[in-house]
């Protein structure tokens, strides 16, 4: 894996480059949208913080994250990045920002409403 790498939407690198981070294969889940040929993905981890369950939508360019009973959602995912061995980073919105450590920490940072 790069130390850094770039892409300009949630697409199916972006998901794999996303798992490759955690350590795992994504799983592609039985239930997906209409019409969706890309599916949606999981990526699972056990993080210092607790249990890390990532679930990628590139049709609609969408994350979930859950870590323990805590849970955010972006939708509108414009750009991701990951950072190797650290973290990955989610642009959205105009100045939306979601970041998941592999230590299980999440910051999500949006523009004012």
């Amino acid at each position: 894996m790069k130390p850094r790498q770039r892409f300009d939407d949630l697409d199916m690198p972006a998901v794999e480059a996303i798992a490759a981070l955690f350590e795992t294969e994504p799983v592609r889940q039985e239930w997906n949208l209409p019409d969706d040929p890309i599916g949606v993905w999981e990526v699972l981890y056990r993080a210092e913080t607790g249990n890390i369950r990532v679930l990628l939508w590139p049709a609609i360019s969408r994350i979930d994250v859950t870590v323990g009973p805590h849970m955010w959602v972006v939708k509108g995912v414009a750009a991701v990045e990951v950072i190797d061995e650290l973290e990955f980073i989610a642009r959205f919105g105009e100045d939306g920002v979601l970041t998941v450590a592999r230590s299980g920490h999440v910051v999500l940072t949006a523009p004012n409403a």
